[in-house]
């Protein structure tokens, strides 16, 4: 090993590759292998919120979804914004016929446009146009 490759880095650079393999486990249906993995991943990185909502969706898959809500649920404690978690307990709240224990509604604080500030208020809604494009593509790619 190159002696100027620091712990750190080699840590990283297993975080990314235990990243990269749950999601070819996911995408090749191994969900099993999935769980597995991504609750390593959490071991040893615990505030990796893509490896929570993987691993959310990996209970989903099995049917084991008591374990899916309480997954989704944590991620939306740590990061509130997490517009995957939100969906994906909206889904498990309906389908299991039950009421949200945590919100589920925007937690993101509100912007005031003043009047005469219509430019700004369109260009914040391409913003936020752009920004949920982006998410989509996440999203998309965590429900395959």
């Amino acid at each position: 090993m190159d002696s100027n490759v620091t712990k750190f880095q080699v840590k990283e650079e297993l975080h990314r590759q235990w990243g990269s393999q749950a999601v070819d486990l996911a995408l090749n249906g191994n969900w099993d292998e999935a769980v597995q993995l991504n609750l390593r991943v959490l071991e040893n990185y615990p505030s990796d919120i893509q490896a929570r909502n993987r691993l959310g969706k990996a209970y989903y898959e099995l049917g084991r979804y008591e374990e899916a809500l309480q997954t989704y649920e944590e991620c939306l404690r740590v990061q509130p914004s997490n517009n995957i978690a939100r969906k994906r307990l909206a889904e498990l709240y309906a389908m299991l016929q039950r009421k949200p224990t945590v919100a589920l509604g925007e937690t993101m604080p509100g912007i005031g446009i003043a009047e005469g500030d219509e430019d700004e208020l369109e260009d914040l809604e391409t913003y936020l146009e752009e920004d949920e494009g982006e998410a989509g593509a996440d999203d998309e790619r965590d429900s395959d």
